[in-house]
């Protein structure tokens, strides 16, 4: 059983869909709501953050972290993945910040770890993704130049040439660390965790 929440319609519209599909309907609920607003206290047995941390902001941080202690049970996993950035624009530069993601906020996984530990997670483990991210915005590039056409009919040519700048600027910051990804496993410690002792992925 998973529930998902998101703050944007289009993005429900297409998840409800895709579940429909697949006839999930029975095991998979997508809420409209924002992530704050979750009610649920010490219920789900994971729960799962993917690259939505770098947009709460600096100072929503802490909130972000409690909620995600407050919804898993005792000795439940929580696992984040988000960008992580060191130097002087946590906001990944001007042109990110004006054109793609004016709520963007990056910080070394080290102070992320730190946010996360005070909120009252327990980590066990920290997966750099860096390297991944750099075939994985190939993959993006090329998936982008293949649909070319619908892309400028859809959003016009403007839009196009910022975000194709976008992706090859994003590549090049994880090729050369500028930018990284990370993946943190948590749990919640006022319970038995069932991770193994010994890592063995």
């Amino acid at each position: 059983q998973v529930t998902g929440v998101t703050i944007a319609a289009e993005q429900k519209k297409f998840i409800d869909a895709r579940i429909a599909e697949r006839g999930l309907q029975d095991r998979v609920t997508i809420r409209l709501q924002d992530y704050r607003d979750v009610p649920e206290r010490g219920h789900f047995d994971a729960v799962s953050s993917i690259e939505m941390g770098e947009h709460v902001g600096q100072g929503n941080y802490p909130t972000y972290a409690a909620v995600l202690h407050r919804s898993v049970k005792p000795g439940g996993r929580v696992l984040i993945q988000q960008m992580s950035r060191t130097g002087k624009w946590p906001g990944g530069g001007p042109f990110i910040e004006s054109f793609i993601a004016p709520d963007m906020y990056m910080r070394p996984v080290g102070e992320t770890v730190a946010f996360l530990e005070k909120g009252g997670l327990e980590v066990r483990d920290v997966h750099g993704l860096r390297e991944h991210y750099v075939l994985t915005v190939a993959g993006w590039l090329e998936r982008f130049d293949a649909n070319l056409e619908r892309l400028t009919e859809l959003v016009g040519e403007e839009v196009v040439r910022v975000w194709r700048l976008y992706l090859v600027g994003g590549a090049m910051a994880f090729r050369d660390g500028r930018m990284g990804v990370d993946q943190i496993l948590m749990v919640r410690p006022d319970g038995q965790h069932t991770l193994p002792w010994v890592r063995d992925w």
